[in-house]
């Protein structure tokens, strides 16, 4: 079971959240899809904004008890590394494909 021991909102990207979890990866997590019925709150930045780390539940938490799987945002995650390779292949201009190849190691 994944379980989140830090959360920041990400700067410039609605809906996004960077979190630490506890086997020591850090992730990019897009919670726009999450959005809607009684999480549509969170489609307003104030609010989204006010996210901390339950510390019984180990999970992302909103006021009000909204909180969601940790298993579902670790699994559905972008790899923090992943990112920062992607960012340096675009400023190295390399090749997508070369970019892809490279990340068979994962």
């Amino acid at each position: 079971m994944a379980l989140i021991n830090n959360v920041k909102v990400v700067p410039d990207l609605e809906g996004w959240l960077l979190l630490d979890f506890d086997d020591h990866t850090r992730k990019l997590v897009n919670i726009n899809p999450y959005m809607d019925g009684v999480l549509a709150k969170l489609k307003d930045q104030t609010f989204f904004a006010e996210v901390f780390v339950d510390e019984e539940l180990q999970t992302v938490s909103w006021p009000g008890e909204l909180d969601l799987d940790p298993d579902n945002l670790y699994e559905n995650g972008i790899d923090v590394e992943m990112v920062k390779d992607l960012v340096q292949a675009v400023k190295n201009k390399d090749g997508f494909s070369n970019f892809i190849e490279k990340q068979t190691a994962y």
